[in-house]
């Protein structure tokens, strides 16, 4: 299924009144303020292998410990993704602060709903692990940092007369604090995990390979690696699991314009399917660069005000799809046989609301349907 802006305006239209996606949550508005809400729960953090020093865009491993010195009395969410693009039960604090990389895909409504699937476990002197890499929330430029957790995933059933619709208590633990230092990259390192990354990345023989070198491509956050991220990336499907995190390589690149620049040239490929994802996401990039689309501060007395804004923002995302499908129509006699149909394919998803192509793409969709792959049928049957 694809998110595009336009469909995620579309569908939260009756939300707009309440409250647009950049407005303030329920939960504290800094979370990394939030104290333990309780004594007999430890929540260590450490780095993988116990690391202080990393160079710039490198991976920096968390490893999160949490038990507890009572036992029968806490349970803790067993959860490693989120269907948004990431899990929220833990917030990790920097300081000096450092920028969120996703921070303005999330306030422009990307990630769509969340959830996902996950278990529970009771906690005892037997510590629960889980495991995070620092980069999917901070892009640390060289300094010296000091680093904690605060972490919603620890909850206990209520005991007689607290009152709860949910049948547990959320508990707030926060961790203790690390330092690491990040050092200035070296170019030649820089450009070693870059070729290794796309290599690997190409040569991938299982899912988790190909994820591995995309995330290596996705933090490694230079230039070069957002040109390999725009060639690279397609679309999201079950075969291609790695792809969310190119994906999401480009919205959390700093270098916004060389990661449109790149899509463009990628889009033009003769081998390369431009699917509804792609489309998407070269969209929002371009809406997002420009200023006049920076959320606004949300004003609950004045939700009228969000709604119309988000309209003409809407608008705006229409006007730039129009112009990009006009594009990719244009050059559907250049692409190879399976790469036009897939194209055919992604644009009767994410252009189907462009005036005058839904017919036009519809009939060259059923007379290159030999050409898709079977898992692209499937998914376009059902």
């Amino acid at each position: 299924m694809s998110y595009s802006f336009a469909s995620f305006v579309a569908a939260c239209v009756c939300l707009w009144l309440s409250a647009p996606p950049w407005a303030p949550a329920a939960e504290p508005p800094d979370p990394c303020s939030a104290a333990s809400s309780v004594s007999d729960v430890r929540l260590t953090l450490d780095t993988k292998d116990h690391r202080i020093r990393f160079q710039q865009g490198e991976i920096v491993p968390l490893v999160l410990l949490f038990s507890s010195s009572t036992s029968h009395r806490y349970w803790a969410d067993v959860r490693s993704y989120d269907r948004s693009g990431r899990l929220r039960i833990e917030a990790y604090c920097v300081d000096p602060p450092a920028p969120d990389p996703l921070a303005l895909y999330f306030k422009t409504g990307g990630g769509g709903p969340g959830g996902g699937l996950g278990s529970t476990r009771e906690l005892d002197a037997t510590p629960l692990i889980a495991e995070a890499e620092l980069n999917e929330w901070r892009t640390l430029a060289a300094g010296h940092y000091r680093v904690y957790a605060v972490s919603q995933r620890v909850w206990r059933p209520p005991t007689a007369g607290e009152d709860t619709p949910y049948g547990r208590i959320a508990e707030t633990v926060r961790s203790n604090v690390i330092e690491i230092d990040v050092d200035r990259p070296d170019p030649a390192w820089q450009s070693a995990q870059l070729q290794t990354a796309v290599r690997e990345y190409l040569a991938a023989s299982s899912p988790d390979e190909a994820r591995r070198a995309a995330r290596i491509l996705r933090f490694l956050s230079t230039e070069d690696s957002t040109r390999e991220l725009g060639r690279l990336f397609r679309g999201l499907d079950q075969q291609h699991p790695a792809a969310f995190d190119l994906m999401m390589g480009l919205y959390g690149s700093p270098y916004r314009q060389t990661a449109i620049d790149s899509m463009h040239a990628a889009m033009r490929a003769p081998d390369h399917a431009v699917t509804s994802e792609f489309l998407d996401t070269l969209v929002n990039k371009q809406v997002n660069q420009e200023p006049a689309w920076d959320p606004p501060d949300f004003d609950r007395a004045h939700a009228e005000q969000a709604q119309a804004w988000w309209l003409r923002r809407q608008k705006r995302a229409d006007e730039v799809m129009t112009s990009e499908v006009q594009t990719v129509i244009a050059d559907l006699p250049k692409k190879s046989r399976e790469a036009r149909a897939l194209t055919l394919a992604g644009l009767l998803r994410a252009g189907s609301g462009v005036t005058g192509t839904g017919p036009s793409v519809r009939a060259a969709l059923v007379a290159a349907w030999a050409d898709l792959p079977a898992e692209t049928r499937d998914e376009l049957i059902v």
